[in-house]
């Protein structure tokens, strides 16, 4: 049974499910070995499955060489098998190949079984690999479907889960949009690798300033730490390593060009941004500004800090 020929055969389903030839190579030998034993009923048989230079399978079943036989399935008695091959000593193995061709139809139903088995397993484990390595990060997805809980996102190699919490509200999905979304979890189970997606996530905030502001992404410029009421207002707090680079002017941009394209993603959520410092005070006023901040005086019964401006500056 030629190994090329039977990949090629597979390759739809390497191409659509994300398995390599490998995965698919093991299943084939895990497959066609249970099924073996099957057929012979030994299932403590010593099989495996050898792939030569033409990439050819061939499938050998192993005897321990002993001097007295206790199970003639898995052992040969070495005053015998010395007359076939005078070069095994007691302790070695005899091998013995079958042909692959010859397992029964039933024994070849198991083989099919075990091998789709083997491709979901193997698909789970891709969509994991795939999407683990992107946590945090922002992806493009298109609207699957929607349902009255969640709505359904392909990412081009999975179908992502963005419950209702992660959507922003006011925001109405209909099937084959495109939007930017940020992967908050990927989860593996029985079921198979889940991966969930949001909108509502601060992260997609700050991946999305990451995108266009440079200074940003170059590291230049930090965002210390947002705040967010996802659908409404956004507060960013910056931080510029280089005093020659004003971080609020990085992050707006020429003619406020870079935060307009956030906003315009965010469907016109407003986004504040002011420059961070490491006194507590100072921060509160940065994040309140353009309202006059009269007073901050400790509040031990919430553990904060309570803020007093004038009436008519309260929103």
């Amino acid at each position: 049974m030629n190994i090329n020929a039977l990949v090629e055969a597979m390759s739809s389903i390497e191409d659509n499910r994300n398995v390599s030839q490998e995965i698919i190579i093991e299943a084939l030998k895990e497959a066609l070995t249970k099924a073996f034993r099957k057929q012979i009923n030994v299932p403590d048989a010593d099989v495996s499955i050898e792939i030569d230079s033409e990439g050819e399978m061939h499938l050998y079943q192993q005897y321990e060489v002993v001097e007295e036989v206790e199970d003639d399935e898995l052992q040969v008695e070495y005053a015998e098998i010395i007359k076939r091959d005078p070069s095994l000593e007691v302790g070695q193995y005899y091998k013995v190949e079958f042909s692959i061709d010859d397992i029964g139809r039933g024994a070849a139903l198991l083989a099919k079984q075990v091998l789709k088995q083997k491709i979901r397993e193997a698909e789970k484990q891709a969509v994991y690999d795939e999407y683990i390595d992107q946590l945090d990060e922002m992806i493009i997805g298109e609207i699957e479907s929607v349902e009255d809980k969640f709505v359904i996102v392909n990412l081009g190699k999975a179908l992502a889960v963005m419950p209702r919490a992660q959507q922003i509200p006011g925001e109405f999905y209909r099937e084959g949009q495109r939007y930017r979304v940020v992967i908050t979890e990927v989860i593996k189970d029985t079921k198979g690798a889940q991966v969930i997606v949001s909108r509502a996530d601060e992260k997609l905030v700050k991946r999305l300033f990451e995108k266009e502001v440079p200074e940003i992404y170059d590291g230049v410029v930090e965002i210390k730490a947002i705040a967010r009421e996802a659908g409404e207002r956004t507060k960013i707090a910056v931080h510029s390593k280089d005093p020659e680079i004003d971080p609020i002017g990085a992050c707006i941009g020429p003619r406020g060009s870079r935060v307009q394209v956030v906003i315009e993603e965010l469907k016109g959520e407003k986004i504040d941004i002011f420059e961070w410092s490491e006194n507590p005070i100072e921060l509160i006023k940065n994040a309140l500004s353009p309202a006059q901040v009269q007073a901050v005086f400790p509040n031990p019964e919430k553990k904060g800090l309570t803020v007093v401006v004038e009436d008519n500056q309260l929103s």
